[in-house]
Parts: C-alpha cells; sequence; structure tokens
C-alpha cells in the first residue's frame, strides 16, 4: 500500500457555510477547512486536537493578535495547530505539556496547504501518539477585527455564532482513526455525553423507607431504614419514565454511626463523632466499604448493592455514589483495604510524621502542641455536661475525647486548625492533605505537579484517591458526585478525572463547588489564571479539570431571592457567569444541603408548585446537567424535628427518619402514588414532563437567548400594578438547536397570586436572526405549542413581523405556572 493511499474521506458541514473534510490514509489524517472570505492573510484557521493523552486543557491559549479571545472546549486538548490563511502560510503549534500550554513554535512535523478556497492540515498518525480516535474542533479568526482580539467564524460546531469575544465551542467531532468506511467523525456533545445528564438524587437511608413511627432521635430499629432491595424494579421504571438518566444513590459509602454491627466486624463509633444516630454520610468510615444498614444481609452488602447497580443498568439508567474527597470520618479505617489506610500508610509507606503540620508526603495534616492540646477537645462534652444534641440522648456517654487523637490532633474537616473545634465545625472530619498548606495566605506552598512545578511527584493521598476511584468503576458505578470539590487542588482533579476516564471514557463527574468559598482552592495554570480578570474563578479550574458539570448556586439563590426578597426576575441574568460555566453548570431547586421548596419557613410559603416555574427556568437554561431531589416531586416538606437535624425545612441527614409525603408514593414499594393527593399526582406529572422536555435537542444542544432585558421597556411584560421596569415576575428565553432546527420559548409566571393578562413577547430581529430565521419573509408564521400541557392544546403564533414589533401575544399566563412552547414555520 503506497504511504499517503487515502482510505476513507467525509466532508461536513459546519457554521456560517463552513466545510469541513476528513480524509484518512495508513500515515496521514488530512482536515481541510473552507468557509467564505476565509482565504485572506489576515484570517488565521485553527485546529484544536484531544490526541488522548493522559491530560489536557479546556481553555485555549489566548493572546492578542495571536490566538485572539479566549477560545473553550467540549474537550481537553493537548494540541492546538494554526496556520495563516494566506499561500505564504507556516503552520506553528502549541502543546500542553508540563501542566500547561508552551509558546506557539513552528510545526514541524505537520504540513499545510492553501489553496483559493481551503486551508488543508497533514498530520501524520505518529505525531498524534496511535489513539484509535481523536477529539478535535476547527475555527478560524479574522485577527484584523476587534483590536487584534479577532472575529471568530467557520467553526465546526454549526451552533456557534460568528463574532468577537471569548466564544464556547459546545460540541466536537470525534474521529475515527480505524473507520473501515466513511464515517470518519461524529458529532459529540462535552465530554462524549450522549444525552442531557437529569439525575435523580436518592437518599438510600430514607427513599424506600415505609416506618412511619419518626421518632425524634430514633434507632435504626424504632424508625427503620431503607435497603438497597427496596430501589426495586418499580421504582426504578417510575423514575426512568419520570425522564432520568442517572440516580444519585447519596450516603451509600460506610460512615461513622451509632449502630452496633460487631457482628460483621463494625461496631459502633464513639458517640462523641457522631452527629446523630445514624451518623452524617459525609463522615466516611471507609472508602471501599458500604453502610450496613441497607443490606438484608450485612454480610452481603457488596453483593447486594451490586445486584442494585444491575437493576440501574437494566432501567437505562446510570449510577453515581459520592466522592468525598477533601475530609473523612476521623475514626476513618478501613478493613476491606487496609494498605490504602491514611496515616498509617503515607509518606511513601513509612506513615505519616505527626510532629509536622504540613509534610506533602501526609496524608493529614497535624496540629502543633501548645497549651491547648493535646488531647483533642471536641465540643461534644463540655466540663462533664453533654453539649452536642446526640451526646444528650438517654443511654450515650461522652467526653469530649477521641483517643485516636488524645497524643496529637489533625486539622478540622473545614480548614479548622484548632485543638477545639466548635459545634459550627465539621468535627467529626479531619482534612486531607493533596500537597496544598492551605494556612499560607499567598497559597504559595503547592507540593504537587503544577504549572509552576511540572517536576513535584504525585503525592500519596492523590494516589489513594485514584484507587477510591478505580475501585467503584470495577464496582460498577458510572458517575461520582464530588463533595466541596473546589476544595481540593484542581490539579488532582485534572489527572484522576484523566485516569478514571481512561478506565471508563464517559464516567460522570459533578462537582459540588462554590466560588465564593474563602476556602477555595485555585490552580495555578497560568491560562486560566488570567481568566474574568485575574479573579481565580474556580469553576474555570474544575471544568477545564475535566467535570461535566458545577453547582450553580448563584441562579438558584437568584430565584429564590424572588420569594424572600428582595429580588426580580430580571436578576436571574445578572447571576449567569461566563457562558462557558453557565453553560456546564448542574442546576437544581432542592437537594440536601438546601431548604425544601414545600417548607412553610421557605419560598414565601408557597408549598410544592412553586417548584414547577422555579425548575422549569433552571432546568431549561442550558445544556448542562440537571438534578432532583427525591421527595421535590410529590412536595416533601422537610418539617419537624427530626434528631440532630432539627427543624431546619430540611431532610435530615443525619437521623434515621422516612419522608411522610414520598412514602404516600412509595406506597409499600408499589412506587405507584396509590396514597397522594391529587394535588400531588399533578405536580409529579408536570415535573415528569419537564425533565424529558429538556433531554430534547433544544436543550440538550442548542444556544440560550435570554429575553427579559429585550422586555424591560415593554409593558405588556408581566407588569403588576405600577411596576416600572418589566421584569419583576416574569422570565422568558429561547433555545435554539441549529442541527435540528428545533426552537423552544420559556415562559414563567412566577407570581404566586396574579395572572398576567395581554403578555406580549417581543423578539428583537437581531434575535431572529439567531435563531435561524432571518431568510424568511417577515410575514412568516410562527406557531408555538405548548408541550408542558398533557394535551398539547394550549396554542398561539405570530407572524415574524409581529414578534418583532408588537411582540407575540399570551393571552393570560396563570400564576406558578411555566410554558414550553415549540415554534414551528407554519406553511
Amino acid at each position: 500500500m503506497a504511504a499517503n493511499k487515502s482510505l476513507h474521506n467525509q466532508n461536513l458541514h459546519g457554521a456560517d457555510k463552513a466545510t469541513i473534510k476528513i480524509e484518512l490514509s495508513d500515515a496521514d489524517v488530512t482536515i481541510a477547512v473552507s468557509a467564505p472570505g476565509m482565504i485572506a492573510d489576515h484570517n488565521r484557521v485553527y485546529l484544536a486536537i484531544g490526541s488522548h493523552q493522559q491530560m489536557g486543557s479546556a481553555v485555549l491559549p489566548f493572546q492578542r493578535e495571536h490566538e485572539g479571545s479566549t477560545v473553550f472546549l467540549p474537550f481537553k486538548a493537548d494540541r492546538l495547530i494554526s496556520a495563516k490563511a494566506s499561500p505564504s502560510a507556516t503552520v506553528q503549534e502549541q502543546k500542553w505539556e508540563n501542566w500547561k500550554w508552551n509558546s506557539a513554535q513552528d510545526a514541524k512535523d505537520v504540513k499545510v496547504v492553501v489553496s483559493d478556497s481551503a486551508v488543508t492540515f497533514r498530520i501524520p498518525r505518529t505525531y498524534l501518539g496511535g489513539p484509535a480516535t481523536i477529539d478535535c474542533a476547527v475555527y478560524a479568526k479574522d485577527l484584523s477585527q476587534n483590536s487584534g482580539w479577532g472575529f471568530f467564524f467557520g467553526c465546526s460546531d454549526g451552533g456557534v455564532e460568528s463574532g468577537p469575544g471569548d466564544k464556547y465551542i459546545s460540541r466536537y467531532l470525534e474521529l475515527n482513526l480505524a473507520a473501515n468506511d466513511d464515517n470518519i467523525a461524529t458529532l459529540r456533545a462535552r465530554l462524549a455525553a450522549r444525552e442531557k445528564v437529569r439525575i435523580y438524587q436518592l437518599f438510600v437511608r430514607l427513599f424506600g423507607n415505609t416506618n412511619e413511627t419518626r421518632k425524634e432521635d430514633g434507632t435504626l430499629v424504632e424508625n427503620g431504614v431503607g435497603k438497597f432491595d427496596d430501589i426495586n424494579d418499580a421504582s426504578l421504571t417510575s423514575l426512568r419514565q419520570l425522564g432520568f438518566t442517572h440516580v444519585w444513590l447519596t450516603g451509600v459509602l460506610q460512615q461513622a454511626t451509632a449502630t452496633d454491627y460487631s457482628s460483621v466486624g463494625q461496631p459502633a463509633d464513639d458517640p462523641d463523632l457522631l452527629k446523630g444516630l445514624a451518623g452524617s454520610p459525609y463522615a466516611i468510615k471507609d472508602y471501599f466499604d458500604l453502610c450496613p444498614d441497607y443490606a438484608r444481609d450485612p454480610a452481603k452488602r457488596l453483593d447486594e448493592f451490586k445486584t442494585l447497580l444491575a437493576r440501574v443498568h437494566q432501567h437505562g439508567m446510570k449510577a453515581m455514589i459520592d466522592l468525598v474527597p477533601n475530609h473523612v470520618a476521623r475514626s476513618y479505617d478501613s478493613d476491606i483495604k487496609p494498605d490504602q489506610n491514611f496515616g498509617t500508610k503515607g509518606n511513601e509507606g513509612k506513615g505519616d510524621d505527626t510532629s509536622v503540620f504540613f509534610l506533602p508526603g501526609n496524608n493529614f495534616f497535624y496540629l502543633k502542641p501548645d497549651g491547648s492540646g493535646p488531647p483533642l477537645h471536641l465540643p461534644t462534652c463540655k466540663n462533664g455536661q453533654a453539649v452536642s444534641p446526640t451526646c444528650k440522648l438517654p443511654g450515650i456517654k461522652c467526653d469530649g475525647l477521641f483517643e485516636g487523637e488524645k497524643d496529637h490532633g489533625k486539622v478540622t474537616g473545614n480548614n479548622k486548625v484548632s485543638w477545639a473545634p466548635d459545634l459550627g465545625d465539621w468535627y467529626e472530619t479531619v482534612k486531607l492533605n493533596y500537597g496544598f498548606d492551605f494556612t499560607v495566605a499567598n497559597k504559595s506552598v503547592r507540593d504537587y505537579p503544577n504549572a509552576g512545578t511540572p517536576d513535584k511527584a504525585i503525592p500519596d493521598t492523590w494516589k489513594k484517591m485514584d484507587s477510591v476511584i478505580a475501585y467503584w468503576q470495577g464496582v460498577g458505578i458510572d458517575g461520582f458526585r464530588c463533595d466541596m470539590s473546589h476544595m481540593v487542588p484542581p490539579e488532582f482533579w485534572n489527572w484522576a478525572i484523566s485516569r478514571a476516564r481512561a478506565r471508563h471514557t464517559d464516567v460522570l463527574f459533578i462537582g459540588e463547588a462554590y466560588d465564593n468559598d474563602p476556602a477555595k482552592v485555585p490552580g495555578v495554570d497560568p491560562v486560566i489564571s488570567q481568566l474574568d480578570g485575574g479573579k481565580s474563578n474556580v469553576m474555570f479550574d474544575l471544568l477545564n479539570a475535566g467535570f461535566n458539570g458545577v453547582y450553580d448556586d448563584p441562579t438558584y439563590r437568584a430565584i429564590k431571592k424572588i420569594y424572600e426578597g428582595p429580588g426580580w426576575a430580571n436578576d436571574i441574568d445578572g447571576a449567569q457567569p461566563d457562558y462557558f460555566i453557565f453553560d456546564n453548570s448542574l442546576r437544581y431547586a432542592e437537594n440536601h444541603d438546601e431548604a425544601r421548596i414545600a417548607a412553610k419557613s421557605q419560598w414565601g410559603g408557597l408549598g410544592m408548585k412553586v417548584g414547577i416555574p422555579a425548575s422549569a427556568i433552571l432546568y431549561g437554561l442550558s445544556r448542562g446537567p440537571v438534578m432532583m431531589y427525591n421527595g421535590q416531586e410529590v412536595g416533601e416538606p422537610g418539617a419537624g424535628v427530626e434528631g440532630f437535624g432539627g427543624d431546619d425545612a430540611r431532610t435530615s441527614i443525619f437521623d434515621y427518619w422516612s419522608m411522610p409525603e414520598l412514602v404516600k408514593w412509595v406506597n409499600d414499594h408499589q412506587y405507584d402514588g396509590g396514597k397522594l393527593s391529587e394535588e400531588q399526582k399533578s405536580v409529579r406529572e408536570t415535573y415528569g414532563r419537564l425533565i424529558n422536555l429538556v433531554g430534547e435537542p433544544a436543550f440538550r444542544d442548542g444556544i440560550f437567548i435570554p429575553l427579559n432585558a429585550s422586555n424591560r421597556d415593554n409593558p405588556k411584560y408581566g407588569r403588576v400594578g405600577n411596576e416600572q421596569p418589566s421584569g419583576h415576575w416574569l422570565y422568558s428565553f429561547l433555545r435554539y438547536d441549529a442541527n435540528t432546527g428545533q426552537r423552544f420559548l420559556i415562559v414563567a409566571n412566577l407570581n404566586p397570586t396574579t395572572l398576567l393578562d395581554d403578555v406580549r413577547i417581543r423578539i428583537p430581529e437581531t434575535t431572529i436572526k439567531a435563531l435561524g430565521l432571518a431568510s424568511y419573509d417577515r410575514k412568516t408564521r410562527l406557531g408555538l405549542l405548548d408541550r408542558m400541557v398533557k394535551n398539547e392544546a394550549d396554542a398561539t403564533g405570530s407572524t415574524i413581523a409581529n414578534a418583532i414589533d408588537q411582540g407575540i401575544e399570551f393571552g393570560e399566563i396563570p400564576p406558578l405556572t411555566a410554558r414550553y412552547f415549540e415554534i414551528n414555520i407554519e406553511k
């Protein structure tokens, strides 16, 4: 066979009438790019490649008159190849190596040919390192515009609008280098996602528990507990029908607890280490073990869990568990994998040096002896009197001491450096050491490999946490919700997620993260450090490291504030961060840390119905994952004093309990809603339509276009009384997928009592263009059908001209209502 004999070729179309032709030979991969106006001295064509080296970056270098404004990718690239779009072009490359992008240099191995109509890159297979597939994105920039920052156009993702400024390419080309036909390239969403991720957070302790005793501070025997086999075929069938793709099995790892399982070698923990009799699911006692509570036969808990995972998979869903990387229970001791224990096997196998506060080889941070300790004094008991709620219970004896820290002390999980943590601290946990000394104000002590010191050794804690991830992947887990992920160096995540994806390509990582937390650990990547004006937004770091989604707390807070004041629907737009973060954020209206929507003290005391418009906005905003907490769909109120959890408008994660409203849906494990009220059934059905709808192309792959700013001066945009401007209670936006042509207009009336009458929503002419409608005559009529209505009978319409000039007429929109209008061209 001749060295460059063409084997297969494929033509693809991108934005701005761009054409990408891909050819495979036994020696090369050839990618030819053409678009109107591309061939000019002031234009440059870029090819970003992920050649599946161990790590990379989703954020490309940016520089005036070279790469231009920032480009964000839906995969981690390790090569950026570019060439001027002129016959005399030379090709340049930048590689991501040693934890950062290197400087641009001539690409000696890659050849480029510029003709009158196309720029062609010829890339030797040897240059790519021999992977079976590569990921790539192609685009061009006119660097004569925008003061040298460039005008972006001709992208391989047809949904990316041309123009100046930062750009996020949401879909990429996955090239099969071993293709045996002309289907070489497949269009993929971020990180190879096949569908929009929709997560049902299922707290195993409570989900299937139908015991309705609910005694305050009750034991397992008194109040019961959910089991793995309670999550039966009927429950999973119902959850899949509701539209979920993933089930997050919350709290399944073994935690410190007051329940005695000495019969299987798991005795009860020291009560000084407990918050609640059941124990906090975030005080992990053994990363490689499961909570015995959930098994019919505790000795066979792993087998029962594997059976549950098989059921989840049989119902077309994937299973997630918690990964709690920042801290462990003070009593942590793995009997499943003792060779992976923290502390005793740290410091290169010699065990931690407890005499040093910070040592990169140590797994923990150790307190320096002073007048306050040792020993460690826990806030559970003072002067012989019980202080913590759990220690005050009959039969519980606390002394404020823990045997494991009488001769030394460890830093508490929430970074509390003290021999006497407070009741408000995470006193039941200890912080893990990833090679970063969090006590140094300028965050300069980083004894791990990073862009500044790439040759540092991988810390022992990194290796042990990687073994935890690998273990559960081997058991059959498909994803991880990573607790307080911003408190761990992002370089660890880049390394660990890359290793996890080498084992299973589509493993899901969701990061609980808050950029406003002073405990955050930004990375030192020189490109990312310049983003957002150098404000060290840790969300960039985490998404760049490979997280599928990070928590969107700001938008959640903005919507909740509308009811708890002062807040307007217009504020939702202001809560949205950079588009790369916005489009890859996990959105929720409830989770185990947040108050229940139906709680009387929350959300204006409006009850479960307020969750419908709130969730309709949150779930529809972007391509990012969405999540529902078990019980939200039936109005679980989180009411009453459960025990350690108190009466805090949440469902306790510390106590043995059951959920009074969810139990009605569980209905003796038939999971048919037999005991629900008609109102609850209606709310749950509405959620089901919503969750299924957001899996459609416009929400899975489409762009988001907000409309409130365009309607602030529109008096018909839901004003109540003498309100000015518009946008207090009404929120609307559009979603459009260029690939399928699907369009949606979402309209939500957030007012709790007032019907909004004679509503008109104006669609600016620029938005008509962004919707792909510029080529249609202004007289063209748009039909709008409300897909949130069960019988799909609620429809309206407008000409394009009326939509621009007077606004689309909607008539009445009842209070606490959300509508998802699919827009179609009427012929």
